[in-house]
């Protein structure tokens, strides 16, 4: 799936003019902002109605590389097991860095992800930040679709979930949280507690 130039620079005006732009992802259909526009993320929380107190968000990275600008605590071993598990469906909790701007401190620790899905990956390049962003199941798409700034449509997608690991205590004491469609078997050897409880990622 190549994105089309015109696509993402109409996608890209969208994002840098604090708008909600809805767009496929590796895993299902998300809404997205520009991670430094609080304007637009108060505007996906409104769409989406979600309190930023209650709901982990999660924040796609154009690289394994940029965490570090991101989180805290990503020491030598933590870096090791990321370049393992990313780019993949893998979203892994996390202290929030400095670089994280405070409309999404809430909670104090975020999700972030890192996929090699081409339009996320183009977007990602276009408007030089990361994006924040929050899942929409498909079946919503038409009413979402009326309420957005913007709206890539790449057809029905193959729904899918992403494994969640949270690694915010260090990677001594990781645990999952959601066994989705990423091999968990790559954390067994650092896996303390596993749970069936679903989290209230976005």
């Amino acid at each position: 799936m190549v994105p089309a130039r015109r696509a993402i620079q109409g996608a890209e005006a969208v994002l840098k003019a604090d708008g909600v732009l809805l767009y496929p992802t590796d895993t299902t259909y998300a809404m997205g902002v520009r991670l430094s526009s609080r304007r637009a993320f108060e505007k996906l929380c409104h769409l989406r109605q979600v309190s930023p107190e209650k709901n982990l968000f999660s924040v796609f990275l154009p690289s394994v590389g940029a965490i570090g600008s991101y989180a805290l605590g990503i020491d030598t071993p933590t870096y090791r097991l990321l370049k393992r598990l990313w780019p993949g469906l893998y979203t892994v909790i996390l202290r929030a860095g400095p670089a994280i701007p405070r409309h999404l401190w809430h909670r104090y620790t975020i999700g972030f992800r890192v996929t090699e899905h081409p339009i996320v990956s183009a977007l990602l390049e276009a408007i030089g930040e990361p994006i924040v962003t929050a899942s929409v199941p498909q079946e919503k798409l038409p009413a979402y679709e009326k309420l957005v700034e913007g709206f890539l449509d790449a057809g029905p997608l193959p729904e899918r979930r992403t494994t969640v690991i949270d690694l915010s205590e260090g990677l001594g004491n990781l645990r999952l949280l959601r066994a989705g469609d990423g091999d968990v078997t790559i954390i067994d050897p650092w896996l303390q507690e596993k749970t069936s409880s679903e989290t209230t990622l976005l």
